[in-house]
């Protein structure tokens, strides 16, 4: 495979392992933790007939897939490692960076492994004004800057980080750092940035000539001033190897597709050019980033509605339209993208997101980075940015291990419990073995707070019926008339 194949479409995904797609048919998928990777090349395609003398003395080849570790990659795969990597990095909680695909003339030296950095205070802050309008607040000492775009709605934070190590790596080695460039939206921000996204939001609210035209401060929830920590802990890069090889999953399906994305929790995906984000909350939300500065977001509930912000240069307002999918604009020749053609892709990802998120097919293995967010020693990012070390925290972690183990109870039953309502509600079935009781469903349909035994137990009970239904359904089928 060449280093210079065009890529035509990438996707993280919500346990962050990479999809890419290349203009060959070529296919890249990254592991969640970015240590392994497999590549799947087409089968050439002969241009003579399959039984010719040609085809008979030169047969094309077949396809081939193959599996390696990222770090020990053969120089044909380097450059679209480096290029997959690199998004990967862009919108994942933690970057990884193995020494051997960082690019030498990105390497620097670092004369501490400490992560910390001090923001400066609102009233000594002066801030940069970037190429397009960008609004930019640099560190103390200059080693993290956040850049707010000229919409306000979305930033991007470029901080200097050290490689990815192990537990036995060499000083060399553990004082090499580079650069790691990150992208967020104003409406999910990690707590590390909430500070510096608030020094920038008040400075850029202060160069305008109408401050009632920008957004509120409560839309991005300031800190409070008062009492905020000014410092902070940078991402760090994950280890080196990976703790759990053993849950990577490789994905067999077209992702790309409306029909198989409906199976995959996507964060992120890019084609043409264009950047879809899924904000994933109670209600999940679209955001579009264009590429020319604006950003484009669907409207919570009312996901048929989108607002287009849209900066004026150089009075630095913010221009809202809203937009409808049955009253989309036409395209005008010469603009940059097709608003409609932005609008309904963006409109087809979230409607698979929000059916993949309430379809059994999901995978109830947790993801390799599951044990390096809950337990041992990496905690969590918001507990390593908060930077306590009180005799409390090792409580707190139990804690929140045992919380996340009763989530995945709770959603294990929640399946259980959509399995029961396939059934009962599947008249083919129902009809050819008329001995699925209508107890098999609840009769309620609440969501406890808690997991109680009884709640485990009644559905366990309710899935053994129907399973014992179907067995006998299937055995009646299979006896002779």
């Amino acid at each position: 495979m060449e280093g210079s194949a065009a890529v035509s479409s990438m996707v993280l995904f919500e346990d962050e392992s990479v999809d890419v797609r290349y203009g060959t048919g070529a296919q890249l998928q990254l592991s969640p933790c970015g240590c392994e990777f497999t590549l799947l090349k087409p089968a050439e395609v002969s241009g003579h007939p399959p039984r010719s003398p040609e085809t008979l003395r030169h047969p094309p080849k077949p396809a081939e897939r193959l599996r390696q570790r990222t770090r020990f990659t053969v120089s044909s795969y380097k450059e679209v490692l480096v290029a997959a990597l690199a998004f990967r990095n862009k919108y994942a909680r933690r970057p990884y960076l193995p020494e051997e695909l960082v690019p030498t003339e990105h390497m620097k030296p670092c004369f501490s492994v400490d992560s910390d950095v001090r923001w400066p205070e609102w009233s000594s802050c002066a801030a940069e004004l970037g190429p397009g309008g960008k609004t930019i607040v640099r560190s103390e000492g200059g080693r993290a800057a956040l850049m707010l775009s000229p919409s306000g709605e979305e930033f991007s934070v470029e901080f200097t980080c050290s490689l990815s190590q192990t537990a036995s790596q060499t000083p060399e080695t553990v004082y090499r750092s580079t650069s790691v460039v990150q992208h967020h939206s104003v409406c999910s921000v990690p707590s590390v940035w909430s500070y510096p996204l608030w020094l920038a939001r008040q400075l850029h609210a202060s160069r305008l000539s109408e401050p009632e035209d920008v957004p509120a401060d409560g839309d991005v929830n300031p800190p409070d001033i008062s009492t905020v920590e000014r410092r902070t802990r940078l991402p760090e890069a994950l280890p080196l190897t990976c703790s759990s090889p053993h849950w990577h999953r490789w994905k067999v399906k077209d992702v790309f597709s409306d029909q198989d994305l409906r199976t995959e929790l996507v964060k992120v995906m890019w084609c043409h050019g264009v950047t879809y984000r899924i904000l994933n909350g109670a209600v999940p939300v679209v955001e579009v980033s264009p590429g020319d500065g604006s950003v484009i977001r669907s409207n919570g509930v009312l996901n048929s509605y989108f607002t287009h912000h849209k900066p004026e240069l150089p009075s630095g307002r913010v221009k809202e339209v809203t937009y409808h999918l049955d009253t989309l604009p036409p395209d005008v020749p010469g603009q940059l993208f097709s608003v409609g053609a932005v609008v309904r892709h963006a409109s087809r990802i979230l409607a698979c997101f929000t059916e993949a998120r309430q379809s059994l097919a999901l995978p109830a293995t947790p993801s390799c980075l599951t044990e390096l967010r809950e337990g041992g020693h990496l905690s969590r990012p918001a507990r390593m940015e908060e930077g306590l070390f009180s005799p409390d925290s090792v409580e707190q972690r139990v804690t929140h291990a045992v919380e996340s183990r009763s989530d995945l109870v709770a959603a294990e039953l929640e399946k259980i419990k959509r399995f029961n309502f396939l059934l009962e509600n599947n008249h083919l079935l129902r009809n050819q073995t008329g001995s699925v009781r209508p107890e098999a469903v609840a009769a309620d349909e609440e969501i406890p707070g808690a997991v109680s035994e009884r709640c485990v137990a009644k559905a366990l009970q309710r899935t053994s019926r129907a399973i014992r239904d179907i067995t006998l359904s299937y055995l009646t089928a299979k006896s002779p008339e």
